[in-house]
């Protein structure tokens, strides 16, 4: 019987039935002692939620990170990403893997990392191995050479009329650009020293267009990131306020009110390490940022006396990059509602930030690990806090580039197959239809048919030149040779307003 306490040798009062109890049952009313008396219900509580779940967040987001650090061309965007972040293991990793040494890139595994795979994750640009693409589910960047063309359609001057002298104004955007004579008449004027990358005269266009920044992402008025921008500083500025006053007039702090030694650190540390990190996140962003190259265009308010030119994005399809298919695609500029405003051409530039990289680096962890300190030595207000303007600060970065190109946009969603391999053909009578005061007409002639002419006075619906291919433009049959020679000996479409 040694599991029970003896009472032979025990006083009346422990004779009693009622003190008969198992050691087992002690000491497991000690464990639960010191949690019936809690001094700060809220303290507690915070030290296992808030206190620990908020600078644990900071250093998840890989997605929602590489995504922004992958848009972000202008130090307002790197400003926006440094209030409150988030994904910071995720930064570091990204500015060693774009800009650091060898030995850096060795130390997190990434030493035999293409510069291709680098530049489709983390970058806004690209090469002649990094192209984008047109999905069902939006833009896409691949490894590969893609066929996709940037076309600009400049209506034509009144009085003008298509004919053998006069070309359609139909041409590649970029060469469109380095033709331009005159500069100051043109609708599109050249940016001179923006924010990211180098510009100039001497910087070449990207070898594929980019199609992210110019139709990928539906672009928010200016005002809209600043007013983000001033959002983000103030809930930073307000929480470093709050944390000083907090422990040194309010006196929050863990320790008690007589503890002076908490009162000092835990502020200190909370707000020198909170500005560290904030600045060596906004290194990392502004270093990826950097290592490219971006050539802007940004369109006249008022458009020119002939009208405003047209951008096309036109996909062919189907083709195969890597292990994908991509359908045809193709994308007309909306200039009534919605015009493109600042056109770009981004591509990798290769720089030598190794040095900026380390310090940035080493600003970040340092700045982390100090501002964790700081949040264990002060009350549940700040760390809650906290937590607060990092979720919202999230939040607001997802919400500045959440209109996306739809698969609707595509006009080419509805006729994938019909299309393939005569994307030019299409577009040509797009073009023609949109342009022409009169309702064009098909001139078609063929192999195995009559030369027909159609006319209509509308455009024709699509079950209705479904229905006009199956009956007039039937093949004639083998036993009728008088007809031969009224046949037209090679398949042609032409396309004219009459």
């Amino acid at each position: 019987m040694d599991d029970f306490i003896d009472i032979s040798a025990a006083t009346p009062l422990e004779q009693s039935p009622s003190f008969f109890v198992c050691p087992h049952t002690l000491f497991i009313c000690a464990l639960a002692l010191p949690t019936v008396n809690a001094g700060d219900d809220l303290s507690d509580f915070s030290n296992n939620l808030a206190t620990d779940l908020g600078p644990l967040l900071v250093l998840f987001g890989e997605s929602i990170t590489k995504q922004y650090l992958s848009e972000s061309t202008t130090f307002l965007d790197y400003f926006i990403f440094c209030m409150a972040p988030i994904g910071v293991v995720t930064a570091i990793i990204s500015a060693i893997r774009v800009c650091g040494h060898t030995s850096l890139r060795a130390f997190i595994g990434r030493s035999q990392e293409g510069d291709g795979l680098v530049e489709v994750e983390l970058c806004t640009s690209t090469s002649r191995d990094v192209c984008e693409l047109f999905t069902r589910g939006g833009i896409t960047r691949v490894l590969g050479r893609p066929s996709i063309l940037e076309l600009v359609y400049i209506p034509r001057k009144s009085g003008e009329l298509p004919g053998s002298t006069n070309e359609i104004p139909l041409y590649l955007f970029r060469h469109h650009l380095e033709s331009l004579t005159d500069p100051d008449t043109s609708e599109w004027k050249k940016q001179e020293g923006h924010a990211s990358g180098t510009s100039g005269a001497e910087t070449p266009f990207a070898q594929n267009p980019n199609l992210s920044l110019n139709v990928g992402i539906k672009k928010q008025p200016d005002w809209v990131f600043y007013a983000v921008a001033a959002t983000g500083f103030t809930l930073q500025a307000g929480l470093l306020a709050l944390a000083g006053v907090g422990v040194w007039i309010l006196r929050w702090s863990l320790a008690g009110t007589g503890s002076s030694a908490s009162r000092n650190y835990a502020p200190v540390m909370y707000i020198t390490g909170t500005v560290l990190m904030c600045t060596g996140m906004w290194s990392c962003a502004a270093l990826i940022g950097q290592a490219t190259q971006e050539r802007r265009y940004k369109r006249e308010s008022e458009p020119p006396k002939s009208g405003r030119s047209h951008l096309i994005w036109l996909q062919p399809g189907p083709q195969v990059i890597g292990d994908q298919s991509f359908d045809p695609f193709a994308y007309f500029e909306t200039t009534e509602k919605d015009p493109l405003r600042v056109w770009t051409s981004s591509r990798k530039d290769f720089v030598d930030f190794e040095v900026y990289t380390l310090l940035a680096v080493v600003a970040v962890a340092v700045g982390y690990i100090m501002q964790f300190i700081g949040l264990r030595g002060m009350k549940a207000w700040v760390s809650i806090a906290h937590l607060a303007i990092t979720l919202t600060m999230s939040l607001l970065r997802g919400c500045l580039r959440m209109q996306r190109l739809s698969r609707n946009d595509n006009k080419l969603n509805e006729m994938p197959d019909i299309v393939a391999g005569h994307e030019l053909d299409w577009i040509s009578f797009e073009i023609v239809r949109q342009d022409s005061p009169k309702v064009p007409s098909w001139h078609v002639t063929g192999q195995f048919e009559n030369a027909v002419i159609v006319q209509s006075s509308k455009s024709p619906s699509k079950a209705n030149a479904t229905a006009q291919s199956k009956t007039d433009l039937q093949p004639v049959p083998e036993n009728r040779p008088e007809t031969k020679s009224q046949l037209a000996p090679t398949a042609m479409l032409l396309i004219y307003p009459l």
